[in-house]
């Protein structure tokens, strides 16, 4: 039997050795290992049904930190319904460090379940080797909102300042 069976061996850069360990321990201690939320949806959960607006006002409404950040997300894609934005972008628009906001996406993907009974994210993320036409530059995860669940969005918000 190889001593090696089970495992991949991966280059990691020193500077990062101890934050994998970490990651790696913390994963083994969940029992999830192999089972990380990623933090781009997939195709399904991005380009899926819109949400209900009944799921957006309650969104809208959730105090919860991951909500109330990407609450401030999906305010900021409003105002520009199709712009996409990258995760620098982000940050700088919430003014928000840039850790907070790469990190938020697992959070979210572990929210909705819980507590919104989906895995369909309110808005759409994709990687930009998936959007056509490709954006030039380096292969990064893009934000945005569609005309259409910015409509929705504005509704919730208001519905959500007025009750």
């Amino acid at each position: 039997m190889n001593d090696d069976e089970g495992f991949t061996p991966i280059l990691v850069p020193n500077e990062y050795r101890a934050d994998v360990y970490r990651f790696l321990a913390d994963l083994s201690d969940r029992g999830d290992l192999g089972e990380h939320d990623d933090p781009v949806p997939t195709e399904a959960q991005t380009d899926a049904r819109l949400w209900p607006l009944e799921k957006l006002i309650q969104f809208a409404n959730d105090r919860s930190k991951t909500a109330s950040i990407i609450g401030e997300i999906l305010d900021i894609l409003v105002v520009r319904p199709e712009r996409r934005l990258s995760i620098d972008e982000l940050a700088k628009e919430t003014e928000r460090p840039r850790s907070q906001v790469k990190t938020v996406w697992t959070h979210l993907g572990r929210t909705l379940p819980a507590r919104y009974d989906t895995k369909i994210w309110p808005l759409t993320a994709k990687w930009s080797a998936n959007i056509d036409p490709r954006p030039e530059g380096p292969n990064l995860v893009y934000y945005w909102l569609t005309d259409e669940q910015a409509e929705l969005w504005k509704q919730a918000r208001d519905a959500s300042t007025n009750s």
